[in-house]
């Protein structure tokens, strides 16, 4: 499977917090109709890689993609790989 995203997948913002273990949750947030397709294919794309990821509305036209706990190696693979 690619990891390739169709267009920029930028969020308009990521929320990183430490859990137990020095592990990581992570929160991507993304708004508006074109937020919501690029949440839905990230979140889709990381299940697919065996990351525990949901994806859920936020706040009318917000859209978060919650993935973790990860490790921090795991952490920066995703957000370099899937988010970024």
């Amino acid at each position: 499977m690619s990891t390739e995203l169709p267009g920029p997948t930028r969020p308009d913002k990521i929320s990183i917090w430490p859990v137990e273990d020095d592990r990581f949750g992570i929160d991507v947030l993304y708004h508006g109709a074109t937020g919501f397709r690029r949440a839905d294919q990230v979140q889709r794309q990381l299940q697919a890689a065996g990351v525990p990821a949901l994806l859920r509305q936020e706040h009318g036209d917000g859209w978060i993609v919650r993935f973790g706990p990860v490790e921090r190696a795991q952490m920066l693979t995703v957000l370099n790989g899937f988010v970024w």
